[in-house]
């Protein structure tokens, strides 16, 4: 996947954690604590996104093409965080998404969204799932992500609700 100022591929589960501890995670002790029970399951990709030029504030991750600017991670993890209209097996869930404060505004993001909406379609899936912060509500809603359910609060982190992305061929091209 590529914008005019921004790549997007896949990475290894460990290249998320500087980004992770970064962005989402600032009050774990450290970026290697900043890690998924289910980060190397059968089936989780990983995504990362990265500006064209060098900029002195993206994460230097060795071996990458260049600064990390936004990562994000897909499970198949069937959302039962509310009932919904699909079966398992039609989604995957978006996770620990998120771009560092400098390059919200560029792109990276819905880069990032389209990505995972085209990896959910490659698998034959017709959902992408998240819990999302309050802070990124209009973010994803912007993104074509409808919401499932009221607030609720995740220790830590803050207020979310549960949202989904319809990825099928007719809902794709409004991504």
């Amino acid at each position: 996947m590529t914008t005019p100022d921004i790549r997007v591929h896949p990475i290894r589960s460990q290249d998320t954690q500087v980004l992770r501890h970064r962005v989402l995670w600032p009050h774990k002790p450290s970026p290697e604590a900043c890690v998924l029970p289910v980060d190397d399951d059968p089936g989780a990709v990983h995504l990362g996104a990265w500006k064209q030029e060098k900029v002195p504030w993206g994460i230097r991750v060795p071996g990458l093409p260049g600064p990390l600017v936004g990562a994000c991670s897909l499970f198949q993890q069937h959302c039962d965080r509310v009932s919904v209209p699909w079966q398992e097996g039609d989604d995957l869930r978006l996770r620990v998404m998120g771009t560092l404060p400098q390059a919200r505004g560029m792109g990276a993001g819905a880069a990032l969204v389209r990505a995972a909406a085209e990896e959910a379609q490659r698998q034959g899936r017709s959902m992408v799932w998240c819990d999302a912060r309050e802070v990124a509500f209009g973010f994803y809603e912007r993104m074509g992500f409808v919401f499932l359910n009221d607030m609720y609060h995740i220790p830590d982190i803050g207020p979310h609700r549960t949202m989904a992305l319809d990825v099928s061929l007719a809902a794709q091209s409004k991504i």
